[in-house]
């Protein structure tokens, strides 16, 4: 009986203590900044909202009111929030969605997003035009991003991204396929 106990106990010990590390791991991967780039959702964070992209959303705000956000398109200082549901990002002042956006590290540190997150590459001002590093050019927006019928169109270091009128995404990563559509996600390798 004694034996039952003993063994019951060490169990129990075992699997809390394989579930508190676990726990811990993914506290500490999420949490720790070193394992990270800079990027818009990881330079400001707090956890006040709940939802499933609510520290998104917060990042967002924080570097927001900071003044970190730009328009892809004008290089103007913009707002952006996010759904808390969905993680779409939309011009606070316009509620419209938003393709492109530059996220400001300093003066001279400016890069290129997605409205998925993904860095699509560098930009500047030059005077008053906004330029995009194209392979090492630097050119302007409708050069890195072509329209086509409707959509739009970019690239960046091993990345391919369209987006067409209807609004499905289709993004090539190495050889990975990601596609979005009124469907849902769809990712194949």
């Amino acid at each position: 009986m004694k034996r039952s106990k003993v063994f019951t106990f060490m169990t129990a010990m075992a699997v809390t203590t394989l579930v508190a590390c676990n726990n811990d791991a993914d506290t500490t991967a999420g949490n720790d900044s070193s394992n990270a780039g800079t990027t818009p959702e990881n330079t400001a964070t707090t956890n006040t909202s709940t939802g499933a992209y609510s520290a998104m959303a917060d990042s967002f705000r924080l570097n927001s009111d900071a003044g970190k956000y730009r328009d892809a398109r004008t290089g103007s200082p913009i707002k952006i929030n996010v759904d808390q549901t969905t993680g779409a990002k939309m011009n606070a002042e316009t509620n419209q969605p938003i393709d492109r956006y530059i996220y400001v590290v300093d003066d001279s540190d400016w890069w290129v997003y997605d409205n998925a997150g993904t860095q699509l590459g560098r930009a500047k001002m030059d005077n008053d035009k906004l330029l995009f590093e194209d392979d090492s050019k630097w050119v302007e927006y409708d050069m890195k991003w072509k329209a086509d019928d409707g959509g739009l169109k970019g690239k960046g270091d091993d990345i391919k991204i369209k987006t067409e009128k209807d609004g499905d995404t289709k993004i090539k990563v190495g050889d990975k396929k990601i596609k979005a559509d009124e469907d849902g996600v769809k990712i194949k390798e």
